[in-house]
């Protein structure tokens, strides 16, 4: 929250250091020793400072015993009350000094980040900017910094952009916004922008270790492992002891199937972090891509033995015995992953896959519908579900699924594409060609997946002709 601009230095000066040390002196003795306000505010300004706001609110309520109407004092606990989250209490105080509210741009400030706290963004950002108008351009860099990030403490990452944006137009020396403005943007998703403004910070700052792995974060978060590889290297080469931007390379170069090379960076990760299972772990699934099945149970049970609740490396075991044909361990696997975490959707979605297997239609029905009560997202999950209730003939529960389905991703042709061919699987031709339409304006190329679920599809005019349109 916005104090006010500080240095941070420990003693400001000789004044600063004087009255801090009497105030303190007062304090351990008892005995009541008089303080103008000035010499009150330099204490409160060294807590602000050293950010103890406690002691600094204990100095301004001591300051205000002496000196009960200074406005100056009245404000400066307001600022603090604020900054410690008491907007209700801050704004109390500030209402003692209306007087400084048309020309302090300190009140108008702390006003808006009351405002903040109570979640009136529109009136904060009228008083913010208010303020800004009273302040000369020197001032008004630190102010929009401050604001900036106490826009983004709160989580309103779009509005703190504005103002970071402001602040790298009125100082485009200023890296520290772009390092803000990178994360910002890539807290709303729009990972373009973030990339855009890291590489702005990075041209002043090309040694930045940390601004390198965020870059290689957003990179994998893009599915671009390549260049996340590049970004993490980056960051490693600059820090050695770096371990995250270690462990993120190697699930990165796991992630662009580079197993073997995956597997040598997470040696090299528990070189430095020994006791880190989830390494292990990741190790095991390298292994299972590779097709070394022995060592991926050696290491998942190395792992049991070290901590016999690791959820994950029974289902690391579940997968191996299930790729290898072994149902029945596979199934106690899984079902031991499952009691030890009843959320892990990939565990409920890879048993339902194997009920598939083994024929046993409404086992695997509700396994996918765990999957689907832990993650409305799944689609794949979603499309399973469906064609599991259409093989148990209840095409209407298919149906059912996938308009749930539609209500939490309405804009995803896949889902409505299936929810066509199950209408037009159940007779209902009018509204099967409603949602094939529909499903063809978010997409015109997916729809062959009505023609896997319903071949008679195929065979129908109205679908053939508004497919031929688009060729």
């Amino acid at each position: 929250m916005y104090m006010q601009e500080r240095t941070g230095d420990y003693f400001e000066d000789k004044e600063m250091e004087s009255s801090v040390k009497r105030y303190e002196a007062m304090k351990k003795s008892g005995v009541f020793a008089y303080f103008d306000v000035e010499d009150i505010e330099n204490v409160i300004n060294f807590y602000i400072d050293k950010n103890l706001l406690n002691s600094a609110h204990e100095a301004c309520v001591s300051g205000l015993s002496i000196h009960p109407t200074s406005s100056e004092l009245k404000l400066k606990n307001a600022q603090i009350l604020v900054g410690k989250g008491k907007a209700k209490e801050g704004l109390h105080w500030l209402n003692k000094v209306k007087e400084l509210s048309n020309g302090n741009h300190e009140y108008l400030l702390t006003k808006g980040m009351a405002m903040l706290l109570l979640d009136f963004v529109d009136k904060s950002e009228f008083y913010f900017n208010t303020a800004l108008n009273l302040v000369s351009d020197n001032e008004k860099e630190n102010i929009l910094y401050n604001i900036g990030d106490a826009l983004e403490n709160i989580g309103n990452y779009t509005i703190a952009i504005k103002y970071y944006i402001l602040g790298s137009k009125l100082n485009p020396e200023n890296e520290e916004f772009y390092f803000r403005l990178g994360f910002c943007f890539d807290r709303t998703g729009n990972y373009e922008k973030s990339i855009y403004y890291y590489q702005k910070y990075l041209d002043a700052d090309p040694f930045s270790e940390n601004v390198w792995y965020n870059i290689g974060i957003i990179y994998n978060k893009t599915e671009d492992y390549k260049n996340a590889i590049d970004a993490y290297e980056y960051a490693i080469a600059i820090d050695n002891n770096h371990h995250d931007a270690l462990f993120n390379k190697a699930n990165a170069l796991a992630n662009s199937e580079m197993h073997n090379e995956a597997i040598k960076a997470y040696y090299e990760y528990l070189n430095v972090n020994g006791d880190s299972l989830t390494a292990k772990y990741y190790i095991g699934e390298c292994h299972i891509q590779l097709k070394n099945y022995d060592k991926a149970l050696q290491l998942f049970d190395s792992i049991i033995k070290i901590d016999s609740d690791f959820s994950e490396a029974y289902y690391g075991k579940a997968m191996v015995f299930d790729e290898q044909g072994n149902f029945d361990e596979a199934l106690t696997n899984y079902k031991k992953t499952i009691h030890l975490d009843k959320e892990n959707t990939d565990a409920w979605f890879s048993l339902g896959n194997l009920y598939l297997k083994l024929k046993q239609l409404t086992k695997a029905a509700k396994s996918f519908n765990n999957t689907i009560f832990y993650n409305k997202f799944d689609i794949e999950a979603w499309i399973l579900i469906a064609d599991t209730y259409s093989k148990l003939n209840n095409i209407k529960k298919s149906i059912e699924m996938l308009i749930e389905a539609i209500e939490y991703m309405p804009d995803d042709p896949y889902l409505t594409y299936a929810l066509s061919a199950y209408y037009l699987k159940s007779g209902n031709l009018k509204t099967g060609l409603k949602w094939f339409k529909n499903a063809f304006e978010l997409n015109e190329h997916d729809y062959e997946i009505v023609f896997k679920i319903y071949p008679e599809a195929e065979k129908n005019k109205d679908i053939l002709t508004l497919i031929n349109k688009t060729k």
